[in-house]
């Protein structure tokens, strides 16, 4: 092991671990880094998760905790703390993490997917304790996956058991005929029909569907039960209906009750914005460089404008850097963002003191940018 390694060599050696599925050695290279980047929160979160899918859960827990309280406002953040919760069953705790995930970031496939698995689980825990709050449970998940017949077996079961009989009506009362020939529905409703409490009450529903004709349109694409299948990619277990993977966010297209919805636009307009924001960056440095090379080639590389020179090269390695979104860099940009802010505010009440408009004008864009720059490091790339 190379203690002398850059907190990018220690990044790209534990994200490779990671990726191989070698969680515990990934989980003894990642401390490395969260050592060297002691605020960076995207390293904890991959220590965290590193820890839980190595079986040290508790460990995990605690790393993703304090990674959500530091910045309590990212989404990916309070997603890791929710699943961590979730590994270690502690489904209670899990939901108001996720709840804030969504939050956040309302296209956050995962977090949904984590959400509706915690609530199933929470919900079927209380059912004996606290009836109350396990309908309230089961009813939002099968509100969030109505499609879903597997949890809407589970919340039919849960309305027959508590003798809750209109409810359970109304709820088979809901569902289309694609939904009844799915297992468990299909055989959960054919001991419902020779059931006589519910006899009189199904064949009502019956008569009252028939009557209103069939059902335009096409029919929903089949969901299949709630278990854990391997994903594709990274062979992690996973959710069946999940239409991408948690671990290594592939997308899975071809199953999942997930599959073939809108879930929002595929990039996030901050992505798009940082790029662009990191080209402009970079024009503006070769820009300048271009202006000042002729002076500075008469200077022999030895005048004053040679200072000049040398910065505007910082500046094109600065947007580069940011471009191709490499962590150390992106923290020399925000702390060149805070002093242009600082020099900027000073300059500005400077023009305000004479009067000058224009001047004004200048700083406030300087600050606008500025500002904006350090808003999408933050969201793009993380502290």
């Amino acid at each position: 092991m190379d203690l002398n390694s850059s907190p990018v060599d220690i990044k790209t050696r534990a994200d490779e671990l990671y990726a191989k599925q070698d969680y515990a050695a990934a989980a003894d290279e990642y401390p490395r880094l969260v050592e060297a980047q002691p605020n960076s929160t995207a390293a904890m979160k991959s220590l965290g998760l590193a820890l839980v899918l190595s079986k040290k859960v508790d460990e995990g827990i605690q790393i993703c905790k304090t990674a959500a309280a530091m910045q309590p406002a990212n989404a990916e953040l309070r997603y890791a703390y929710g699943y961590a919760l979730g590994a270690a069953n502690r489904f209670g705790e899990a939901i108001p993490e996720l709840d804030a995930s969504l939050s956040l970031q309302p296209n956050h496939v995962p977090a949904r997917q984590g959400l509706i698995y915690c609530l199933l689980n929470h919900g079927q825990a209380l059912t004996q304790g606290d009836p109350v709050s396990a309908e309230q449970n089961l009813d939002r998940a099968h509100k969030l996956d109505a499609k879903n017949p597997h949890i809407t077996s589970v919340l039919l079961d849960f309305y027959v058991k508590a003798g809750q009989r209109g409810k359970a009506v109304k709820l088979i009362q809901s569902l289309d005929n694609s939904m009844k020939d799915q297992p468990p529905l299909k055989d959960q409703l054919t001991a419902l029909e020779n059931d006589p409490e519910y006899q009189r009450h199904l064949r009502q529903v019956s008569v009252a569907q028939q009557a209103a004709g069939p059902s335009i349109g096409a029919a929903p694409p089949p969901a299949s039960t709630l278990k854990q299948v391997p994903c594709p990619n990274c062979k992690q277990p996973i959710m069946d209906y999940a239409a991408i993977c948690p671990h290594c966010n592939f997308r899975i297209r071809a199953t999942g009750t997930f599959a073939g919805r809108d879930t929002g636009p595929k990039y996030e307009w901050q992505e798009i914005a940082y790029t662009v924001m990191s080209i402009i960056y970079v024009a503006l440095a070769v820009y300048d460089l271009i202006g000042i090379l002729p002076t500075v080639q008469k200077e022999n590389f030895q005048g004053p404008m040679t200072f000049l020179f040398i910065v505007f090269g910082v500046r094109l390695l600065i947007g580069l850097g940011l471009l191709f979104r490499q962590e150390w860099i992106a923290f020399i940009a925000k702390i060149c963002c805070y002093i242009t802010l600082l020099v900027s505010s000073y300059m500005f009440m400077l023009a305000m003191g004479f009067g000058s408009w224009i001047g004004m004008g200048l700083q406030a864009l300087d600050l606008a940018i500025a500002g904006f720059m350090v808003y999408l490091i933050n969201y793009v790339i993380g502290d």
